[in-house]
């Protein structure tokens, strides 16, 4: 009998513990959800950050990734059909949402437009930020809609059938004139992509031209045949205006098929065709059969992937001039490994490539070359950014002989030998004040469309 009144005062005891730890939970929840979003970048119609603001008023956004307790990082990537697939990353990184986790997908047709995946994409933001909010004070003003769309059938998730067969087709055109009281620079392009994405097959068509028209005057004293300057009745000098014109064409073509394996492995072919009289290629046309193995399985491919590709490549070269091996045209072999690794982060994003190719024929003409895109959030307001390609040439065959004027290789019109090529940009960012980042307000956007100066 006396293991009775233990038992009740055992109950009491662990009850009052429980109400109390109850009690203190809920004293110490916050008011609203502190929020940092990374990967919205402005160029993608469909992520627009001052919409997402607008929309979701129920937590407060910060700039400072450190401050917020819920990192949310997008990803997204081409799917097959021309839309995009949005890979929204849900990190608790604080107080008592630490720890917590989730992934969601948004995947959207190519014929939507950016209002439409605006607003889909800032639906989901809503749904995976939900069960953070349920845990904040904010959260007991929140109501939350569980109707699906009048348009909605139940069992049916997405279209079974296509009429286009996955196929998708993009035409495009530009143009730019730079019109100056001694120069005419216009600049004419277009291009064609046809592709056809699946998960067993990759089938890609393309096609570019690019077409620059020069013309410059230049205003010379005129001299007879001993050099002395011609002087007119008055005893000036008399000047000329010579006009150079250059015309610097870029003609190509691309087709790319890619047949998947396994998981890790794929094989494929790339046959592509150029002209471009800056690298002295009158018209060039090659084939490259490769084989890849990716480290990493697709459904990772948003966040991170490390790919190997090696394939052989001929290739038929028809020049404009006579190159420095005394050839207006030729066929070569070569092989060529390329490596690249993507990762994007909460700490940041970044993209390595490697590759190394030499002419099977003569081992001593070969090029490696390494490039790096990164995007380094150092701490929560200092980040650091950096693009940087380098190249170490040794297969330059494509020179032409001869001597150029110096018109020639300021125009663009030729290109020089060298044994190295390096491209590179970067900096630092750093940003202090406040850290909310609440507010839309886009008065008075300025001159922001206007081309030229100021």
């Amino acid at each position: 009998m006396r293991r009775i009144p233990l038992l009740l005062m055992l109950s009491c005891f662990a009850f009052t513990t429980i109400s109390s730890q109850a009690l203190v939970d809920n004293a110490n929840l916050s008011n609203k959800l502190r929020v940092f979003i990374d990967g919205c970048d402005r160029r993608d119609g469909g992520c627009d950050m001052d919409f997402i603001r607008t929309e979701i008023t129920a937590v407060d956004f910060y700039l400072d990734n450190e401050m917020a307790d819920v990192f949310v990082l997008i990803n997204n990537n081409e799917s097959g059909g021309g839309g995009r697939q949005y890979q929204l990353l849900f990190i608790g990184q604080q107080n008592i949402h630490a720890g917590r986790s989730d992934t969601l997908f948004v995947n959207n047709k190519q014929t939507d437009t950016d209002y439409e995946v605006r607003e889909k994409l800032t639906r989901f933001i809503k749904l995976g930020l939900a069960p953070y909010v349920a845990k904040t004070i904010a959260g007991e003003d929140i109501e939350i809609n569980m109707k699906t769309g009048s348009d909605f059938i139940e069992g049916e998730v997405e279209e079974t059938g296509d009429p286009w067969n996955y196929w998708v087709f993009n035409v495009g055109t530009d143009a730019n004139i730079e019109l100056e009281e001694l120069s005419k620079d216009i600049n004419i392009g277009g291009d064609i992509n046809i592709n056809r994405i699946t998960d067993d097959w990759k089938i890609n068509l393309s096609g570019r031209i690019d077409e620059r028209l020069r013309r410059t005057i230049q205003k010379e004293p005129r001299v007879d045949d001993n050099g002395d300057a011609v002087l007119d009745n008055d005893g000036n000098p008399i000047i000329d205006e010579v006009e150079n014109s250059f015309d610097v064409s870029e003609f190509g073509f691309g087709h790319q098929l890619v047949m998947t394996i396994s998981p890790q492995w794929s094989y494929g072919y790339d046959i592509a065709g150029l002209q471009n009289t800056r690298f002295n290629y009158k018209f060039q046309t090659s084939i490259r059969p490769a084989i890849e193995y990716n480290f990493f399985p697709e459904s990772e491919q948003n966040s991170r992937f490390l790919r190997v590709n090696y394939g052989i490549e001929v290739r038929n070269n028809k020049y404009v001039e006579e190159t420095i091996n005394g050839v207006t045209k030729e066929t070569r072999f070569l092989h060529s490994l390329r490596a690249s690794l993507g990762l994007n982060q909460r700490w940041g994003n970044l993209e390595v490539g490697y590759r190394l190719r030499n002419y099977l024929d003569d081992f001593s003409s070969w090029t490696t070359g390494l490039n790096v895109r990164a995007d380094v959030r150092v701490t929560g307001n200092f980040s650091f950014f950096m693009r940087v390609e380098g190249n170490y040439v040794k297969d330059q065959i494509y020179l032409a002989a001869g001597d150029f004027t110096e018109q020639d290789i300021l125009s663009g019109r030729v290109t020089l030998p060298s044994a190295y090529t390096i491209d590179s940009r970067f900096g630092f960012n750093y940003r202090f004040g406040s850290n909310l980042n609440n507010f839309v307000n886009r008065r008075f956007f300025g001159r922001a469309n206007f081309v030229g100066n100021d």
